[in-house]
């Protein structure tokens, strides 16, 4: 599956923010990492993991999809703790910011302006947006636009964080013509079905 995962880009940007609300991402962001480590105290107690994002995503002031997603995230995290012969425990005490993961047109949305730029609006609490433009390479916004006008790359989640003191975007993007290609070649592969042949005894 390597060339199909290397059709997705992740696109980094800064954020203009216009809407004079950047303290409301960054309180975002430390609501996201308290959800990280609720989600982790919760699986080292041994709560049922189903029923964690439901009990955190009531607790946490952030969008609902927003906290699933770092609850998801959390729990991703655990789950390699524990297959990979409990190396490394994540923590449940750290401070600091956390990524606020996104998905498209559900926790944040881009638009193109008439003067060409890219807008955002990022559901940074709910019913709270934070609004502007996003800055960044040109080979990076090329590809953003070219998704927002055609559909040659689809938009995937995104993840707004703070990187020394910056506020970024980091938006996945996937190629969907390569994906098509992809697909076409997958039609020379033969399945073959294995049964397994013999009497069955009834003991």
């Amino acid at each position: 599956m390597t060339d199909a995962q290397a059709l997705v880009r992740t696109l980094d940007f800064q954020l203009n923010i216009q809407s004079d609300n950047e303290s409301l991402l960054y309180d975002a962001t430390l609501e996201a990492r308290s959800a990280y480590n609720e989600t982790i105290r919760l699986a080292k107690q041994g709560v049922d993991w189903d029923t964690i994002p439901d009990q955190v995503a009531d607790d946490a002031n952030l969008v609902k999809n927003m906290t699933q997603r770092v609850v998801a995230k959390a729990l991703g995290a655990m789950e390699n703790y524990y297959e990979y012969d409990n190396f490394n425990q994540p923590s449940h005490t750290k401070d600091g910011t956390y990524p606020l993961r996104a998905n498209y047109e559900e926790g944040y949305n881009l638009s193109l302006t008439n003067d060409g730029d890219v807008a955002f609006r990022i559901s940074a609490k709910p019913y709270k947006h934070i609004k502007g433009v996003l800055k960044g390479g040109d080979a990076h916004l090329d590809i953003l636009e070219t998704a927002l006008t055609s559909n040659e790359w689809k938009i995937g989640t995104a993840e707004a964080l703070f990187h020394n003191d910056n506020p970024e975007l980091h938006v996945n993007v996937t190629n969907t013509e390569q994906t098509v290609r992809d697909k076409q070649d997958s039609r020379t592969v033969i399945g073959v079905d294995v049964r397994q042949h013999g009497p069955h005894r009834a003991h």
